[in-house]
């Protein structure tokens, strides 16, 4: 993550409203859940303001985050967890599990992100990993976030089976957020900016109907594309 040493993040304001999603924020707290283990070290791999590590963290958990972003690592450390800069300041197979949640689509050489998560994991531990899908509905708001790209779930996949992990599971996610992203590419704010009114009246009515789809439509289509991997023993 040397590459976003300096990085200083421009969508803290849509980071901060997308905290107003419930359900989306549950789905994707649950999503880590899953698959995490109840002890051991957690790494959370773009952590932002640690809104998720605060989520995830519990009882027999050590959790560390890794931030580029000064101020937000800051904020992450008010909220009592470890924060390093870049992930070359962990140790190879320190960590018994890593999660990602938006955050490779912000790195221009995302392959050697992977190779990093996969360094600090140990023999046999998982990771998941959720970021924005389909090329076609780059948009404004993906500008305004520094969004080098959208993922396919071929790209994804491809990318983590490179960087020498055993793909589980590589699906799409929110087949409803794909309409819905398209009407805000053509007809939405030119500077990026999310509705909060628009994102709730989403999240509480489209979201779970959305999800209950993804079950028939995960490999063709979804706003996101969702991938559990593992580091072989």
């Amino acid at each position: 993550m040397s590459d976003m040493q300096n990085f200083d993040y421009t969508g803290k304001d849509n980071l901060d409203i997308m905290s107003f999603a419930n359900n989306y924020n549950n789905f994707l707290t649950e999503l880590v859940e899953s698959h995490a283990p109840k002890t051991g070290t957690l790494l959370d791999f773009g952590a932002g303001t640690g809104f998720f590590a605060n989520r995830v963290a519990g009882t027999g958990r050590k959790l560390v985050c890794v931030e580029p972003d000064t101020l937000q690592a800051d904020e992450i450390r008010t909220k009592g967890f470890n924060a390093f800069a870049r992930s070359e300041d962990l140790a190879d197979q320190s960590v018994d599990f890593s999660y990602s949640l938006n955050v490779l689509e912000h790195i221009e050489d995302d392959s050697a992100a992977m190779r990093e998560i996969f360094r600090v994991l140990k023999p046999g531990s998982f990771c998941v990993i959720y970021v924005p899908a389909m090329p076609c509905l780059y948009s404004s708001m993906d500008e305004k976030v520094q969004h080098f790209r959208r993922y396919t779930r071929k790209e994804l996949s491809g990318k983590l089976s490179n960087a020498g992990f055993d793909v589980m599971n590589c699906r799409y996610a929110d087949i409803l957020g794909v309409p819905a992203t398209l009407a805000y590419k053509v007809f939405g704010s030119k500077s990026g900016d999310v509705s909060l009114k628009g994102l709730i009246a989403y999240d509480r009515v489209a979201f779970p109907v959305s999800k209950a789809l993804d079950t028939i439509t995960h490999r063709i289509a979804g706003k996101n594309v969702l991938a559990v991997a593992r580091k072989p023993m």
